[in-house]
C-alpha cells in the first residue's frame, strides 16, 4: 500500500481503516430526500513525511489561508470593480432604475468577505487544536485530514463519506454516530454493529 498523498511506499506510515457511507440525494416536488447505504471497508495510509508537512501547514497556515480564500478575494475584487463601474457610469443606457443590477457588486463583496471570515475562523480553530496536541496526535490528525481530502468522494451519483474505525467510534452509540457523521438512524445502527465487530491494533 502506498501513501494516498504522495503515492510513495514509506515504512512507518500512518494507517486508517474507514467504512464508506454512500449517500444519494433525490430532489422531487416534496423537497430533497436522501437514500443512504454503507459501502465497503477501505484501508488507506499516509506516510510520516506527508503527515508532518500537513501538521506544519496547520500550525503555520498562511499558504492554506491564501489557497482557501483566493476565490473569495477575486470575488471581492470583481464586486468592487463592478460597483465602481456602475457608480461612475450611472447614466449608461438601460441601467436607469435597475436596482438589482446595482446591488450585484456590493453583494459580491459581502459574500466574499463572509467566505474569507468563515474560512479563516475555521483554519485558526484547527491551528489552535493542533497546537495543543502532542507530536503523535498532531501527525495522526494531519494524516486523517489528508486521507479525507484524497479519498474518493463520488461513486456514480452517490456522495461518499467515511467513518473511521477507531476506539473512539467503537465507544459511540448509534445516535452519536448519526449526529457526527450525518447518518440516517437505520444506517447508524448498521454502522455501529460493523465498527464494533472490527479488531483494532493500537
Amino acid at each position: 500500500m502506498s501513501c494516498l498523498e504522495c503515492k510513495s511506499d514509506s515504512p512507518g506510515a500512518i494507517r486508517f481503516r474507514l467504512l464508506e457511507v454512500h449517500t444519494l440525494h433525490i430532489r422531487d416536488f416534496d423537497g430533497e430526500k436522501i437514500i443512504q447505504a454503507l459501502g465497503e471497508f477501505q484501508n488507506y495510509e499516509i506516510c510520516t513525511a506527508c503527515a508532518l508537512e500537513g501538521a506544519r501547514v496547520f500550525l503555520y497556515p498562511a499558504k492554506l489561508i491564501l489557497s482557501k480564500c483566493f476565490a473569495f478575494f477575486m470575488l471581492i475584487l470583481a464586486g468592487m470593480i463592478l460597483t465602481l463601474l456602475l457608480t461612475v457610469n450611472d447614466s449608461w443606457p438601460g441601467l436607469e432604475g435597475l436596482f438589482p443590477v446595482k446591488v450585484i457588486g456590493p453583494l459580491a463583496v459581502i459574500v466574499g468577505l463572509s467566505g474569507i471570515f468563515a474560512n479563516v475562523r475555521e483554519i485558526l480553530r484547527v491551528r489552535e487544536s493542533v497546537s495543543k496536541m502532542n507530536h503523535d496526535e498532531a501527525l495522526h490528525f494531519s494524516a486523517y485530514r489528508l486521507i479525507i481530502e484524497n479519498a474518493p468522494k463520488k461513486y456514480n451519483d452517490n456522495d461518499i463519506t467515511y467513518i473511521p474505525v477507531s476506539k473512539e467510534t467503537q465507544r459511540m452509540s448509534p445516535s452519536q454516530l448519526a449526529e457526527k457523521y450525518n447518518l440516517l438512524s437505520a444506517v447508524a445502527v448498521k454502522a455501529h454493529k460493523l465498527i464494533e465487530e472490527e479488531k483494532i491494533n493500537e
